[in-house]
């Protein structure tokens, strides 16, 4: 992908934000970066095999069968919520992942053999783009025969992820509201959640009421000389970072700014940070750079692995060297892990101690030490 694409198309992902019927042609997007004809995006209950949410692109002929009967009889929901967030799974890695008998599985399936064998199909890339509770949100593509899927769409598939995936998490708060409301700032005002718009400089433009009850308390946010102030100082410096990112260019935001913890919690609260300079139409003054989503605590403890990579901003690679690192493994046993060489884990380690702000691989080990959950807290060591 050249710039130009890469920016346009990380652009129509956030406009569909406030414009969800935006999605559609988002897809088309990505259905053409990643050489398919089909690309399907949901956010499913898994225990019931139904979405809560969904859109398509594609040719109609191809999928009015697919949405009305052979979608329902694909066989991988059950390993969904065992993807990797923001890794594309690809055909192969898919049928490993299900088990020994995945391809079997497949081929079995009605989906397969009365759907995509006779029309010359074949799966492309499978993409987790959110994981809460019973809900996880998935990307699938889908090829031609004689037009596999190759690196080179995987590479600009996970290129865009982190951009899907900041789309759908905070399209997803948006849930009944984002359709009865006509502008963003209806929207966010009736939200349960808390929001919070704000200059590039984090100078705060705009609270909805439950973002200013979270102001009066003072406790876990405050304005400070009118601007933004989050009391846990690296998820202070964890959005800044990306609302400066988002305000200079949209593409380098890439995992910065998704799922950062509000609190060092066994629970804690969850911001997500949506760019907002791009979007001059959402009824909000020009000056808005971003927008900062605040969803509730969830029922699941929030792993030290997932806290450090959502305030680091740690891409998925990044993510799993520092994973066997605060392990205590050798660079060896990583590179041999990983399948890389000892130079590449090096060079990965050094990006992710320069992130961290940690020296070497024993802060590194502190820092997951300190985020590893269960953490009891008092009310005033709270922050």
């Amino acid at each position: 992908m050249d710039n130009t694409e890469l920016f346009d198309t990380i652009g129509a992902l956030y406009d569909c934000v406030t414009e969800p019927d935006c999605w559609p042609g988002a897809l088309r997007r990505i259905t053409e970066v990643t050489d398919s004809v089909i690309s399907m995006l949901a956010v499913m209950d898994i225990s019931k095999k139904t979405a809560r949410f969904s859109a398509i692109h594609g040719d109609p002929v191809l999928l009015e069968p697919l949405i009305t009967t052979y979608a329902a009889h694909v066989p991988f929901y059950s390993i969904l919520p065992r993807f990797e967030i923001d890794v594309p799974l690809d055909f192969d890695a898919l049928c490993s992942l299900y088990g020994p008998d995945g391809y079997d599985v497949w081929r079995a399936s009605r989906t397969y053999r009365e759907w995509m064998q006779p029309n010359r199909l074949r799966t492309g890339f499978n993409l987790a783009v959110m994981k809460r509770d019973e809900f996880v949100g998935a990307l699938t593509t889908i090829t031609r025969d004689d037009t596999p899927s190759t690196p080179a769409s995987m590479a600009r598939l996970s290129q865009l992820a982190p951009h899907i995936r900041r789309a759908v998490v905070i399209a997803d708060l948006f849930e009944a509201e984002q359709r009865k409301a006509g502008i963003f700032r209806e929207v966010i005002d009736n939200l349960a959640h808390p929001v919070l718009v704000v200059t590039d400089a984090m100078r705060l433009l705009h609270a909805n009421p439950s973002a200013e009850a979270l102001l009066r308390d003072d406790t876990l946010i405050r304005q400070s000389e009118g601007r933004l102030a989050i009391a846990y100082a690296p998820a202070q410096a964890s959005v800044a970072h990306a609302v400066e990112l988002g305000h200079r260019d949209e593409v380098l935001l890439g995992a910065v700014g998704i799922g950062v913890p509000l609190v060092r919690a066994e629970r804690p609260s969850i911001l997500h940070v949506l760019p907002l300079s791009r979007r001059p139409n959402v009824g909000l003054s020009r000056q808005a750079t971003a927008a900062i989503f605040i969803a509730a605590p969830g029922t699941n403890p929030l792993p030290a692995l997932e806290a450090i990579a959502a305030l680091f901003g740690l891409t998925a690679a990044e993510k799993r060297v520092a994973a066997l690192a605060a392990e205590g493994r050798t660079r060896s046993e990583i590179a041999q892990s990983n399948g890389v060489s000892e130079h590449t884990v090096k060079t990965q380690l050094g990006v992710v101690y320069d992130k961290t702000g940690t020296r070497d691989q024993r802060q590194l080990q502190l820092l997951m030490r300190e985020l590893t959950p269960p953490i009891r807290l008092d009310r005033s060591d709270e922050v």
